[in-house]
C-alpha cells in the first residue's frame, strides 16, 4: 500500500472516530426545581366579611391576588395556594372566602 493510500486511510478513520464521537449524549447541567412560593394568603383573616356586600372586596389591600365567583359561576380547577377567593350569595353578599 502507498503511503498516500495509507494517509487517506489513517484521515478517514480519524474522521470516522470524530463523528462517532458526536454522536455521544452531550452533558446535560443538572437543573434545580425551583423554591416554592411561600404562601402568604390567609382566608380566616377575611371571615367577618361574610354576609357584606361583595363590593367590599374592591376595597382590600389584600397583598394577593383576589377572585370574585359569582354564585353561579363555573370554577376553573386550577390551584393557586397564594389567591384569596370570595364567592357570593344570590343576593350579591359574600358567601364563602377560601384560598385557591
Amino acid at each position: 500500500m502507498s503511503s498516500v493510500r495509507k494517509l487517506h486511510t489513517v484521515f478517514l478513520l480519524g474522521l470516522g472516530g470524530l463523528g462517532l464521537a458526536a454522536c455521544q449524549p452531550a452533558q446535560l447541567a443538572e437543573v434545580q426545581p425551583a423554591a416554592p412560593e411561600p404562601v402568604t394568603c390567609d382566608a380566616s383573616f377575611y371571615t367577618y366579611l361574610k354576609g357584606e356586600p361583595i363590593s367590599v372586596v374592591d376595597t382590600l389591600n389584600t397583598g394577593v391576588q383576589v377572585r370574585v365567583l359569582a354564585a353561579d359561576s363555573f370554577v376553573t380547577k386550577d390551584f393557586e395556594a397564594n389567591r384569596l377567593t370570595f364567592t357570593t350569595s344570590p343576593d350579591g353578599t359574600v358567601s364563602r372566602i377560601f384560598c385557591g
